[in-house]
């Protein structure tokens, strides 16, 4: 039998729960856990986990026939999985290029036991990518498109941004440790914001996940491979100029995101549903 202890849950209050819930976790993780590198490998785990005690407990759909539907697993959306891995590696080159071009970095061969991490690293990304994109782009990203709130998809960009913060500015040597922080941190806030259409574009295109989660993890794993292949002197600079959170990445981004949202999709709409509100009972 249902339990009543929770009423049904219109969109927002749904998409309030999980958010605060995947945020405490993530900054309980940055308050107590010793060393900051794995706890930010952690957090990756606190959107799939609020997933779970949202579809569980909370609103008891996961209980429910089709109750898993619309979290966009049931779909491999594989005609766009060139352009999910694709595109944020071109993002990354033409802003790695950029920042070559003001004389601060140079190329160099990865050691043996470099290329062996970037090796293991496609695995491990796609397994925590998946575990953080059940949540951002499988749960959140519906709810806030069957909100029918003005661009949606830079609300979630901006929401998964601010997840990053507590690691940011409580957990020591896990984010944005290169650069001035207030200069850097709002740059930062402003990629995620900016890619947040571009996949919204795949999951609303496809009615699955799993184009987010190679987007991502693309994303993740070429920001590993200059770290492993590019040398600088001057880290702080190069952190405002490029990589994860620069003024050439933000901008190259942007530039993607127009391209993407703007052109038409080969195919009709697939929009994974969002959960549908039922009182229990």
């Amino acid at each position: 039998m249902e339990s009543d202890v929770f009423p049904s849950l219109s969109l927002t209050a749904r998409a309030v729960t999980y958010y605060l819930m995947a945020l405490a976790m993530c900054t309980a993780l940055a308050v107590y856990w010793p060393n900051g590198e794995s706890a930010a490998v952690l957090a990756m785990l606190t959107p799939v986990l609020s997933v779970l005690v949202m579809q569980l407990v909370v609103t008891r759909d996961g209980w429910r026939k089709g109750g898993w539907t619309s979290l966009g697993l049931g779909r491999l959306g594989t005609r766009v999985w060139g352009l999910a891995v694709g595109l944020p590696a071109l993002v990354l080159v033409v802003s790695e290029a950029a920042v070559r071009l003001t004389g601060l970095t140079s190329w160099e061969l990865p050691s043996a036991s470099d290329a062996a991490l970037l090796g293991i690293e496609v695995p491990v990304l796609l397994v925590f990518c998946l575990f953080e994109e059940i949540g951002w782009r499988g749960y959140l990203s519906p709810l806030m498109d069957a909100r029918g709130t003005r661009a949606p998809q830079l609300q979630v960009g901006l929401l998964h941004g601010i997840w990053h913060l507590p690691l940011v500015f409580l957990a020591t040597d896990s984010y944005l440790t290169d650069g001035s922080r207030w200069v850097v941190v709002p740059l930062f806030l402003a990629v995620i914001t900016a890619s947040g259409p571009i996949y919204g574009r795949l999951r609303r295109s496809t009615g699955s996940v799993y184009p987010a989660v190679l987007l991502h993890a693309s994303f993740n794993w070429m920001l590993g491979f200059f770290f492993y292949t590019v040398s600088t002197s001057a880290p702080d600079t190069v952190a405002l100029l490029g990589r994860e959170a620069g003024i050439a990445t933000l901008v190259t981004l942007v530039g993607a995101a127009v391209w993407l949202t703007t052109r038409p999709d080969s195919a009709s709409p697939v929009t994974a549903p969002a959960p549908v509100l039922t009182r229990s009972h």
